[in-house]
């Protein structure tokens, strides 16, 4: 054998075992280190030139593994699987955060602040300059016995201590008069100077950084919302529906102010307080008949509860939940338990007089109450802006401009006996009018007598007379408002005037 078929049969076979090697290797299946180790392992075991290396080589398409196609649709689909299923892991309303503590224009939160007075076990009675509506208008909440706190602010804590009482049974039975009276004085100095230290602290026990030490709530904070009609009558509705819902359980023995007459809302009053029902709508595709169809009335109202109407009107309303008996008021939340003023039945059957005579629907509020209280419902400096014009303020003394303000109460009377007397005005002018002689014979022809048709005229004309009358005070009463309306708005005019003068001196 040449040299040269040697040469020739060893390059063969070095060539098939390189491809023979590369096969095995490639079938062997591959571990993680492996796979993490690709570098090395992709490598042959002996170098070889690359002329051989680029006969030798194995194409890409055998080491890709072949995945099969995905179409366009395929991939919008699962994306928006993915998405609706993020979506419906996402909580469908996030809670809103709580309110600011410092929010002096709140009412909510005056109110909800205020409410935490009203347990007796933890708030007495204090003194009008200090009173529970001073601290809650300054942020304060009682959070114990006669202690109050900043919730949510500075967290300040103040205990309200005022000097008690003497209770007469421990009195020493050897002093005499002059002593106790001298003691009573030195009581009543005392509490005067530590009613004054309070006064201070209102503001003053907040932290120098709390916000409510440089202001609090406005003196109109408390002031009831009734001079927007649909929102007064819409609260009133209200009220009479939740006490409508317990009116076995209301007191007939209601005391009202001597001015406040509850026949003059009659019988008016009735569709205010409960409005007609919409008449149902007759259906299309009803079969057509020979006979046309009768007009459908609304059904008429129910008849007004008495006891239940004067309550609402006051400003009372039932508990939350429908306590039976239980009345109280939204906006001082003073509690009534209805039972007192009840006769209650004993066990033999007898009945027993009430433990309260009269239930007084305007002395069980409290005094700071905006529905019995003009100054809380208008605010202190409203009884300035109400002296008569040309007058100074010290002109007009304090009690003059409370009586000019109204409370709470007479505000929604004034407001509903006005709707009252439009219904009344509109129904006047929607009724036609018949001439006398015909009202004339209409009686003649029912009564059949002479006597009873000539008394028919006269209070026919009565009657019309009484209309006229009361037109031409309605008019007198516009007239009058008008001058007076007039009369302001001359005095502002002239006001100007004068400034316009004084601007055109001063150029000059």
């Amino acid at each position: 054998m040449t040299v040269a078929l040697s040469t020739t049969k060893r390059k063969f076979h070095k060539i098939l075992d390189s491809i023979s090697n590369a096969s095995n290797t490639s079938l062997v299946p591959q571990s993680d280190t492996d796979i993490n180790n690709a570098s090395t392992t992709t490598l042959p075991a002996t170098l070889e030139s690359p002329a051989k290396r680029a006969r030798t080589a194995r194409p890409v398409s055998a080491f890709v593994t072949s995945t099969p196609l995905i179409a366009r649709s395929q991939v919008r689909a699962s994306s928006s699987v993915n998405r609706s299923s993020t979506a419906s892991a996402i909580p469908a309303m996030v809670p809103d955060p709580d309110p600011p503590n410092f929010a002096p224009w709140d009412r909510g939160q005056f109110l909800k602040r205020l409410e935490s007075f009203r347990h007796v076990d933890k708030w007495m009675g204090k003194p009008e300059k200090i009173n529970e509506v001073h601290w809650a208008k300054r942020g304060w909440s009682c959070v114990g016995r006669d202690t109050v706190r900043c919730v949510g602010g500075c967290s300040q804590e103040l205990v309200i201590e005022l000097e008690n009482d003497p209770d007469p049974t421990v009195r020493d039975g050897g002093t005499d008069g002059q002593e106790e009276d001298d003691e009573d004085d030195w009581r009543e100095k005392a509490q005067e100077q530590l009613v004054e230290k309070y006064v201070e602290k209102v503001v003053t026990g907040h932290s120098t950084a709390c916000l409510w030490r440089r202001r609090g709530c406005d003196d109109i904070i408390f002031r009831l919302p009734l001079y927007h009609q649909t929102s007064a009558i819409s609260s009133l509705r209200q009220r009479y529906e939740s006490l409508l819902a317990m009116a076995a359980d209301l007191p007939t023995n209601l005391s009202t102010p001597p001015f406040f007459d509850l026949s003059e809302y009659h019988p008016e009053i009735t569709t205010i307080v409960q409005p007609p029902k919409p008449t149902p709508t007759p259906s299309t595709a009803t079969v057509p008949s020979s006979n046309p169809p009768s007009p459908t009335r609304s059904p008429p109202s129910p008849p007004i509860n008495r006891e239940a109407l004067l309550l609402a009107m006051f400003g009372w309303q039932a508990e939350t939940g429908h306590i039976p008996g239980l009345a109280t008021c939204s906006s001082c939340f003073r509690r009534l338990g209805l039972w007192l003023f009840i006769p209650q039945i004993s066990a033999t059957g007898e009945e027993k007089e009430a433990i309260m005579a009269r239930l007084d629907l305007v002395g069980e509020h409290r005094d700071y109450c905006p529905w019995i209280d003009a100054v809380s419902q208008n605010g202190p400096a409203a009884a300035s802006s109400l002296r008569a014009p040309g007058t100074t303020a010290s002109q007009t003394s304090l009690q003059d401009r409370k009586e000019k303000q109204k409370p709470g109460w007479e505000v929604l009377a004034k407001l509903v006996l006005n709707m009252v007397r439009t219904k009344r005005r509109e129904k006047r002018e929607d009724k036609p009018r018949v001439p006398l002689e015909r009202r004339y014979e209409d009686e003649v022809s029912v009564s059949g007598t002479f006597t009873t048709g000539s008394t028919a005229v006269e209070s026919a004309r009565r009657s019309e007379e009484h209309e006229k009358d009361e037109t031409e005070k309605e008019k007198e009463k516009d007239k009058e408002r008008w001058a007076r309306l007039k009369r302001i708005k001359q005095a502002f005019t002239i006001k100007k005037a004068r400034k316009k003068e004084g601007s055109k001196g001063g150029l000059k």
